[in-house]
């Protein structure tokens, strides 16, 4: 994709851009999560080569193919 701009009623718009500080090392290559609230990111966090994210529901699919048995808790 050679431009990330919408074009709507004859109009460019130009792509928001989020300018982040990152706290990492110069020379680091690796995957970043970033908290983001209201429009600001509010935290950034290096996930090692072991972490993986993902969604509540591709959890559980993932769970539930490994025939892990999922169950609620109640706190009463």
């Amino acid at each position: 994709m050679a431009s990330q701009q919408t074009i709507m009623h004859g109009m460019q718009i130009p792509t928001p851009v989020l300018n982040v500080d990152l706290h990492v090392l110069p020379n680091f290559t690796g995957r970043v999560v970033l908290y983001i609230e209201k429009g600001r990111v509010t935290c950034d966090r290096q996930l090692s080569d072991e972490e993986h994210i993902c969604a509540l529901d591709t959890f559980i699919e993932m769970a539930r193919e490994m025939e892990l048995r999922i169950g609620e808790i109640s706190n009463d």
